[in-house]
């Protein structure tokens, strides 16, 4: 076959090849448009959800600075106490606000405060921050004695593992309240487990000492 026999055979093909392309969308040209519609619509709710979802990071990042900042200054500037107690009122900066300000009594001795800002914490989502007050409400708990119910916060946090939180100082701290409360063996078994599956974590370690010293004194 010559040359100009096959750049004519060629040209015929993609004649007709585009020739059936265009039939094809023009019998199922309604589907083509509603299906591209359909994509820029998902391409377009896609941007806008990016856009709120680092818009709220970007908040929270900034409230989280605003509250490390008057917490950081207390000591050297006590109005700051009176402007995050603003700030626990009500809003985005309340809970964490709030948590603040009951570990400022704490640490100052007042349990009555710690205990009545604990109190004021609004419901959330269950994030880092949720248990890190779960964590704190416990602790209030072991200071006051009330063992038992330190062990039912850690133990509820336990069994809803929770990826935001680290498992393994979960069962720390509820071993601990186990060995205060002088259930030895439940504080061993939890140490044990910590000794066995966290053997590499700082909680691991603590816990194969703490194993030690429990079985030392049986």
């Amino acid at each position: 076959m010559k040359r100009t026999e096959r750049h004519h055979l060629k040209e015929d093909g993609m004649v007709r090849g585009i020739s059936l392309a265009a039939g094809f969308f023009k019998t199922y040209r309604k589907e083509f448009l509603m299906a591209a519609g359909a994509l820029a619509l998902a391409a377009l709710v896609f941007a806008a959800l990016t856009l709120v979802r680092s818009h709220s990071q970007s908040v929270h990042s900034r409230v989280v600075g605003d509250v490390a900042e008057l917490v950081s200054g207390l000591e050297a500037k006590p109005e700051n106490l009176a402007e995050l107690e603003k700030l626990a009122g009500k809003g985005r900066y309340a809970r964490l606000a709030n948590l603040e300000l009951a570990k400022h009594w704490f640490e100052k001795g007042d349990m009555a405060k710690t205990e009545s800002f604990l109190a004021r914490v609004p419901a959330g989502r269950k994030d880092l921050l949720h248990y890190q007050i779960e964590d704190f409400r416990a602790q209030v708990f072991v200071r006051q004695k009330e063992f038992d119910k330190a062990i039912a916060v850690y133990g509820k946090m336990r069994d809803e593992k929770p990826e935001a939180y680290p498992l393994d100082a979960v069962l720390f701290h509820l071993a601990e309240a186990h060995e205060l409360k002088g259930e030895s063996k439940e504080a061993l078994d939890l140490y044990k487990k910590l000794q066995k599956e966290y053997a590499q974590t700082y909680y691991g370690y603590e816990a194969s000492l703490k194993a030690s010293r429990l079985e030392l004194a049986r």
